[in-house]
């Protein structure tokens, strides 16, 4: 039976899906640091994290849980092609689902500001037209989240767990 859904967020887009996930599911949700204290070793849990540079965050830090499915949430269009190469990246072996996350700068410091402003200076300079959205993202910030993305990791969940 699942305990909780676990989380580690940035800007807040991971959290939000965490909330609404533990809201659909009815279970408690907690983030990686309060689980330690609230949830036992091989406790099952989904887990939910936000992907940098193709790294699922928090990912290595659950290992004591049992993990039925995760969610990684990202600012990238969902692709299936980059869902593969996720699970791939982070070898992951249960059910992953990707969730459109969003991009705050107002909520980014050091590294990740600089490291999101070189590739969005690098996207501007290519002028490609797939970028032009994700450009536009760079600029002017957004947010994603909604139930409706949610909703292929609800089914799954409550069909299958």
């Amino acid at each position: 039976m699942i305990k909780s859904i676990v989380y580690k967020s940035s800007t807040g887009h991971t959290k939000q899906y965490a909330e609404m996930l533990g809201e659909a599911l009815k279970i408690p949700v907690y983030n990686l640091k309060e689980a330690k204290s609230k949830l036992e070793k091989n406790d099952e849990i989904i887990f939910l994290g936000w992907v940098c540079a193709t790294k699922i965050q928090g990912l290595s830090k659950i290992k004591r849980y049992n993990v039925r499915c995760i969610g990684a949430v990202g600012a990238y269009p969902a692709e299936k092609n980059y869902i593969e190469s996720l699970k791939k990246a982070n070898n992951v072996n249960v059910e992953l689902f990707y969730l459109r996350g969003g991009l705050d700068f107002n909520k980014l410091t050091g590294i990740k500001k600089k490291v999101l402003q070189f590739v969005k200076n690098m996207m501007e300079k290519e002028n490609n037209v797939e970028n032009q959205e994700m450009i536009k993202l760079f600029k002017d910030g957004g947010n994603y989240v909604s139930n409706e993305n949610l909703k292929p990791m609800v089914k799954y969940i409550n069909s299958k767990l």
